[in-house]
């Protein structure tokens, strides 16, 4: 079974800013991606119809930001926006940045249905 983490595209198009290199973090509000660390994972983008499988890397242990300061050391690697929905705001108490390493263009495929393990992430046949 291979992991597909799934990134809301949304707002802003953060698959191309991980596969640029110019997205060197992926950041969650909780530590659900904490059994993937150290392995291989396909990284989905989704929030436009079905997800969309269009790179590969590796997840890496995640640093544990806990003030809005420290965020703003990492902003510009997190490639996300002041204001925007994933920004630090009043309710954020913790935000997990994982680190993606040995980041792969692959060929674009809509994963088959797997095991969800919630809504960021799946395994796949």
């Amino acid at each position: 079974m291979t992991p597909v983490v799934f990134i809301n595209c949304n707002q802003h198009p953060f698959i191309n800013d991980i596969i640029n290199g110019y997205k060197q973090y992926e950041t969650r509000t909780r530590n659900t991606l904490k059994s993937l660390v150290n392995k291989p994972v396909l990284i989905a983008e989704t929030g436009n119809g079905k997800p969309v499988v269009k790179c590969s890397a590796i997840i890496r242990t995640p640093i544990k930001i806990t003030s809005s300061t420290n965020f703003e050391q990492y902003r510009i690697r997190t490639r996300i926006k002041k204001g925007s929905a994933y920004d630090w705001n009043d309710s954020t108490k913790i935000k997990w940045l994982y680190p993606l390493e040995n980041v792969e263009s692959v060929p674009e495929f809509i994963p088959t249905e797997g095991i969800r393990h919630g809504r960021v992430w799946m395994e796949v046949e």
